[in-house]
């Protein structure tokens, strides 16, 4: 058991080491912005200090959480500069014009089930997310992404289907 301040601080820096590129690496994924992939590692470890029971002592999977906690924080920022960039376009439209612009309550509109789109995908399992991403976002076929993950093509096409079906039943819901 750790119990004074300098051991903390030896382990705290042995995982700020081990971890910083991985956890700034995968908020560049998710952000596609070095400077918001700093502030995302800057802020996981922060939190890390702060909640130092997760890390003291602790036997659950430390990859995992790290990498939720940094794709939950990553997901807050995107989600706040989304609001602060439809903030500044409302603006920007209101002050040329005191009429009703009807291209910006599309792109809101668009925006919106963008987000809606991302959230459901948020909400799915792991690996079906990651066999839609390889798909639909990289380009990747069906036998690619069996050899990729290591599973079968009709894995792929099925998890495909499934991860079609359920945004669908999302988008409705919402249109």
């Amino acid at each position: 058991m750790i119990t004074n301040q300098f051991d903390r601080s030896n382990v705290f820096s042995k995982l700020f080491k081990l971890y910083y590129s991985k956890v700034k690496s995968l908020a560049y994924i998710l952000l596609r912005s070095e400077p918001d992939a700093e502030d995302v590692a800057q802020e996981v470890f922060a939190r890390l200090w702060e909640r130092q029971n997760i890390w003291l002592d602790n036997e659950r999977e430390f990859d995992s959480y790290l990498l939720i906690m940094t794709r939950n924080i990553a997901l807050n920022i995107y989600k706040h500069e989304q609001v602060r960039q439809e903030y500044m376009e409302y603006h920007m439209v209101k002050s040329v014009s005191s009429q009703i612009d009807y291209d910006f309550f599309e792109r809101f509109h668009y925006r919106e089930m963008l987000g809606i789109i991302y959230s459901a995908l948020a909400a799915i399992p792991d690996r079906r997310r990651r066999v839609f991403e390889l798909s639909r976002f990289h380009g990747k076929s069906h036998k690619e992404i069996a050899v990729i993950m290591g599973i079968s093509v009709h894995t792929v096409e099925r998890q495909i289907y499934l991860t079609l079906t359920e945004l669908r039943k999302t988008i409705t819901a919402f249109a």
